[in-house]
């Protein structure tokens, strides 16, 4: 096992990537581990011996994570990849150990990860910690939800399609919100100042939550070779903004990638309602979203009719002093979507 350098052993490590990930291209290997924002990835790299080539390669990921306000160097860990002749036990849990092993050096103080279901036993094994199990949610907005699928296979037939288009519209929550509140929608480009303003503002709310500057979110979204992202705005009567949303449209879906509010249930409403009405307008099929945190923005969720999905992806945990501050195995302190991911 050896600490890759990931501008020298770029080729080393794309290889492998591309044999055993999909999504990989040179564009999102250097936008993820060269251009963001808190410094290069780490990297390390498996190899055999006997052929003398590189067989794995996982990283670690530099994020800033604010823990009670204070911010926190963390990484999140991904690209964990083995060629396929090598995947036993012995090569993954020796690469991930290694990794562990020198977390000291690297200066992050912990580590988090979404490792798939095969992965999941190796970090247990290693001493990772889970916090929780995200929660996926699931909007339909009419009966074909996605491309060619319905909620229901006779509703193919296009009579009960739309009468169950015009039961889901009618009945949904945000048909009947109503607010005393005066604010503005927006879609911007991209994340201006004021995001740094909202975040400053509502980021002390929060337990656990990660950095999210104009700079940051600029980098993960707008930059992000990977996805088209788009940004949902409400700002109030001042232009101050009160809440906004991330999203990507793919296959007749809405995945929202984020979602930042002001800590009051009237903004939570809001910025749902308002996002729900907006995505209908646009003919989609369904809203998805994963989160995990507090329950208040899960009450509210399901309250503006998305539904829980059952999952099967954990949310786990590594730090050598986390005697320190258990609060952080705590899932309700967290915030955390799909963004908060390594791509």
């Amino acid at each position: 096992m050896l600490e890759a350098d990931v501008r020298n052993n770029k080729d080393d490590i794309l290889s492998i990537l591309t044999r055993n990930l999909d999504g990989q291209s040179p564009g999102r290997y250097e936008w993820n581990y060269n251009q963001c924002p808190y410094g290069d990835a780490h990297c390390w790299l498996a190899k055999d011996e006997q052929s003398n080539t590189f067989i794995g390669t996982s990283a670690l990921f530099p994020r800033v994570i604010l823990v009670k306000g204070e911010p926190v160097y963390a990484a999140i860990a991904g690209d964990f990849a083995v060629d396929i002749q090598y995947r036993n036990l012995i090569t993954a849990l020796s690469l991930q150990k290694e990794i562990r092993s020198k977390i000291h050096d690297t200066k992050f103080k912990f580590i988090y990860l979404l490792p798939n279901k095969q992965a999941k036993g190796i970090f247990l094994r290693l001493g990772y910690k889970k916090i929780g199990r995200f929660t996926y949610f699931i909007k339909p907005l009419k009966s074909e939800y996605q491309n060619n699928k319905f909620i229901h296979s006779f509703l193919q037939f296009k009579l009960f399609a739309m009468a169950v288009d015009i039961f889901i519209k009618s009945f949904a929550k945000e048909k009947r919100y109503k607010t005393q509140l005066k604010y503005s929608i927006t879609t911007p480009e991209y994340f201006d100042d004021r995001f740094d303003v909202f975040w400053k503002n509502v980021s002390k709310h929060f337990i656990i939550i990660g950095e999210r500057t104009s700079f940051f979110l600029n980098w993960r979204y707008i930059q992000s070779p990977v996805k088209k992202y788009k940004i949902f705005c409400l700002s109030n009567e001042h232009n101050d903004i009160i809440g906004y949303i991330v999203y990507f449209l793919e296959i007749n879906k809405c995945h929202i990638m984020d979602i930042l509010f002001e800590p009051s249930t009237e903004a939570i409403s809001l910025l749902l309602a308002e996002f729900s009405r907006f995505i209908r307008m646009k003919g989609v099929g369904s809203i998805h979203v994963d989160y995990l945190g507090g329950s208040l923005l899960e009450k509210k969720l399901r309250e503006f009719n998305f539904l829980p999905i059952k999952n099967e992806v954990d949310l786990l945990f590594y730090s050598p002093d986390i005697t320190d501050n258990p609060d952080l195995l705590k899932k309700e302190n967290w915030h955390f979507f799909a963004g908060d991911n390594d791509v």
